[in-house]
């Protein structure tokens, strides 16, 4: 049988990704999709629009058979981070054979061989890409100048998104050496435009699309089917808006001024100094957006600061070291996703975890490490509610996964 596995954050589940999965699935004879999906905090380090019950039920009702969720040690982390989570998880549940993702590349062949280049780990590469971060540019933008440099096939690849993120998934692959064939979707449609060009459009991508919505733009609902929007509808009228980072940003400020700098320091991948930075821009700023201005720099663009940030939050330090995935975690399924949780449960290499409170039993040391931060990254997320009511914790370990 031949399943297909995708790494997403479904933040919010557009018309996009149901053509994603539609076109990956036309490739091959697909018996079923697994979504490997990060939970309530992004690799953006943005909190989600809606929590991952929700999001996993919107996958479920647009072609996803079974959810399972991307660990916050890996889904709050850089690229490499993310893609060895996903790529990971996938190869784990013993029955995944195919992966997709969406890329902007008319030619996949050279991705493929970009990433064995880089697995391969060649000395002239390593040495130029150590010089140009001695220079003070971030890791991509280093990553791409220094295979330009050595007129690597396919390095101008690397200046859009989703290609460098396909390129970390085959990269993953390569080292790991996973039994995973990929199946690309080129992707269409105005995702980065101007608001008319987007408007205009069938596809707009999700940071677009969460755009429209925080700002009350009812346009956003153009891009979602009338299944997905009526979930993501029920969830507002009970109460639960959609949530960004503004609705942590007390809580970060706390933080950051209650904290010297050799505590930030301590935070993951806070180094080089940053701390002082951060210390010192806290209390000369007035809002999350202002200090990631202030604080971003040729190294560290805005998005790695505020994933610096949401590590802040979650307590996320450099002791927490995670170099793979210690389960897998069901956030829901239909009834051909329960079958493949059948199936899964004689291939599987990892726990899985349906119910929390009893599966975490399972786990070694490092894989409660591991789901302690899902569960603060959790009980985090639903304080940022404005109903003091919906701050509940525990919720990972009293709700079941959704079931369609």
């Amino acid at each position: 049988m031949n399943f297909l596995g995708i790494v997403a954050e479904y933040n919010p589940f557009h018309l996009g990704h149901r053509y994603h999965i539609e076109q990956a699935c036309r490739q091959q004879n697909i018996d079923g999709v697994i979504a490997v999906m990060s939970g309530n905090f992004t690799q953006r380090g943005e909190a989600a629009l809606f929590d991952k019950w929700t999001r996993a039920e919107c996958a479920l009702k647009q072609g996803v058979d079974l959810v399972l969720e991307l660990p916050t040690a890996f889904a709050t982390r850089s690229a490499n981070y993310f893609a060895l989570g996903g790529m990971l998880s996938l190869a784990a549940t013993g029955v995944v054979n195919y992966f997709s993702c969406g890329i902007e590349s008319k030619q996949p062949q050279q991705l493929v061989g970009l990433a064995q280049y880089l697995a391969d780990e060649p000395a002239e590469y390593k040495q130029a890409l150590q010089n140009l971060l001695d220079q003070g540019l971030s890791y991509p933008a280093a990553q791409q100048k220094a295979l330009t440099s050595l007129k690597v096939n396919g390095a101008e690849e690397l200046n859009q998104p989703n290609n460098l993120l396909a390129l970390n998934y085959l990269q993953v692959i390569a080292q790991h050496q996973l039994k995973l064939e990929p199946l690309f979707v080129t992707r269409s449609g105005a995702y980065h435009g101007t608001a008319d060009e987007i408007a205009a459009n069938e596809f707009a991508s999700a940071s677009a699309i969460r755009n429209l919505l925080l700002a009350s733009d009812i346009s956003w609902q153009n891009h979602l089917a009338p299944e997905v929007l009526a979930i993501l509808q029920r969830q507002m009228q009970k109460g639960y808006p959609p949530l960004c980072n503004q609705n942590f940003a007390q809580a970060i400020f706390t933080l950051l001024r209650r904290s010297d700098p050799e505590e930030l320091a301590e935070i993951i991948e806070i180094r080089e100094g940053l701390e002082h930075r951060l210390y010192t821009m806290a209390n000369q700023s007035a809002s999350l957006t202002q200090l990631c201005e202030a604080v971003k720099s040729k190294r560290y663009t805005y998005t790695r600061i505020q994933r610096l940030l949401i590590h802040l939050l979650l307590g996320y330090t450099r002791d927490l070291v995670y170099p793979e995935p210690a389960y897998l975690r069901v956030l829901g399924f239909n009834q051909k996703g329960q079958d493949i949780l059948r199936m899964m449960k004689q291939t599987a290499s990892l726990p899985i975890l349906t119910r929390v409170a009893a599966d975490a039993q399972k786990l070694e040391d490092y894989g409660q490490s591991m789901l302690a931060l899902d569960v603060r990254a959790t009980d985090l997320y639903y304080l940022g509610y404005p109903d003091a009511a919906l701050g509940q914790g525990g919720l990972d370990y009293l709700r079941t996964p959704v079931i369609i």
